[in-house]
Parts: structure tokens; C-alpha cells; sequence
């Protein structure tokens, strides 16, 4: 059996694994997986690995990839966007999430800024609240802490999503992280997932790019990924369709 080496964001294992074992059945192909923050993996593909296709995030890690000669498109396949996972008490589930994000009393963790796009994005959300209250992002973004995504970031036990594990082991109040979660985390009843403030709110664009366009079973993956089946799966797994 033919295999494919893939790298992907971490945030796409929940949806990517019901879509590779789609693929792997419909096309009798192999995938080889390995899942983390999509700055490192780049960065990995810099030093010499070379998975034949690299599913990122977000659009920028890919191009640079692109711009190195080491694939010659980005491909946008899919959509996500930011929300609060917060401890399911409350002081915390009921009153305003902004007034929450504003009130240095709660602690607040993100994913690592340039090694995990998640942790750009919170970057962004930062941007946006000081736009909207000045002085109130700049705080926030002083004071939140990244807690994951990271070279050094303390790993999360197999089997536990991040924002669950994170808030229940008391090192967070609030999480900010992938609404795509939203339905796993539903289960988890000491945490309750809530929507970021219009203001707050924004979508991000995953990117993929073939890194060997002489694989038929690389270029097979890619095409299963961006077709109709593919995309349905994502969205069934929480992701968010190309505008």
C-alpha cells in the first residue's frame, strides 16, 4: 500500500481523523500523520524533514514555504474561528465575556504566538479589544499567559483537550482557542465554551501546500481534502466552509 507523509495543525486532528480514514478507505492509500502547532512543523520542513503535504492553520506558514521554493501554491481549504472556554462557574458563564476578558481578577490563557497560529489569532483578538476599549487590549495581552503550542510548553495528557485539561488543572480561568472544539468540549462539564463578542469576532483561514507534486497519492489526498466529501467531513468535525 502507497503512503502519504502529512503534517497538520493540531487543531485539525479531531477532523482530520475521520477524514483520513475516509480518504485511506476510498483510495486505499496510506496517511502518515503527525499532528502540532503548524509553526513548528514549518520550521521542521525548514531543517529537512519533508512530509509530501503540510495542512496549516493559517495561510502565512504555508506561503513562507512557498517563497522558500519548497511548494509552489497555498491552498485555502477551510475556516475556523476564535472562542472562550471558561470554568463552568458563575461568575464566569454569566456575565458579559468582554466585561470578563477586561477584569484582571481572571486569569487568561492562549496558544504561542509565531509556533501556534492560535496564539497569533489571540494576538489579534488583543488588537481588536484595544481598538474597542483603548488601553484594555494592551492590558490583557500584558497579562495572558501561553500555556500550550510552544518548544517548551508542558505537554497535554493523550486523550484530554487543551482548554479542559488547562482549566482544570487550575492554571487558567479562560482559555482562548479554536471554536472547532466547541462540541468536544461540550461533554466536558466543568468547562462551558462561549462566543466571542461581535466585536471581538473574527474567522481564520487554514492553508494547505503539496511539498512533492510528483505524488500522485499526495496530489490524491489534497484533491480529497478540497472535494465535496472532504469538506463536508471538516464541517461535520466543527470547521467552518470557504467563504
Amino acid at each position: 500500500m502507497n503512503s502519504i507523509t502529512l503534517f497538520a495543525a493540531g487543531s485539525l486532528r479531531l477532523a482530520f481523523t475521520p477524514l483520513l480514514a475516509a480518504f485511506e478507505q476510498e483510495s486505499g492509500y496510506r496517511v502518515e500523520a503527525t499532528f502540532g502547532p503548524a509553526g513548528m512543523l514549518r520550521e521542521r520542513i525548514e531543517q529537512g524533514e519533508r512530509p509530501q503535504v503540510f495542512a496549516s492553520a493559517n495561510l502565512e506558514h504555508p506561503q513562507r514555504l512557498v517563497a522558500l521554493d519548497f511548494a509552489q501554491a497555498v491552498q485555502p481549504f477551510t475556516r475556523n474561528r476564535l472562542c472562550a472556554t471558561v470554568r463552568n462557574i458563575p461568575e464566569l458563564t454569566q456575565p458579559d465575556l468582554l466585561t470578563l476578558l477586561c477584569d484582571p481578577q481572571w486569569r487568561v490563557g492562549t496558544s504561542t504566538p509565531v509556533a501556534d497560529p492560535s496564539g497569533d489569532y489571540a494576538q489579534q483578538l488583543f488588537e481588536r479589544l484595544e481598538q474597542c476599549l483603548p488601553g484594555q487590549g494592551s492590558a490583557l495581552r500584558s497579562r495572558a499567559v501561553a500555556l500550550v503550542g510552544g518548544p517548551d510548553s508542558a505537554p497535554i495528557p493523550a486523550g484530554r483537550l487543551a482548554a479542559e485539561y488547562l482549566l482544570a488543572e487550575g492554571l487558567a480561568d479562560i482559555f482562548l482557542g479554536y471554536a472547532s472544539y466547541a462540541n468536544a468540549l461540550a461533554a466536558c462539564v466543568q468547562v462551558k465554551v462561549r462566543r466571542l463578542p461581535t466585536v471581538l469576532d473574527f474567522k481564520v483561514t487554514y492553508g494547505l501546500c503539496l511539498l512533492n507534486e510528483g505524488s500522485v497519492a499526495a496530489q490524491a489526498l489534497v484533491a480529497f481534502i478540497l472535494g465535496v466529501r472532504g469538506q463536508r467531513i471538516l464541517q461535520r468535525m466543527g470547521m467552518l466552509v470557504l467563504d
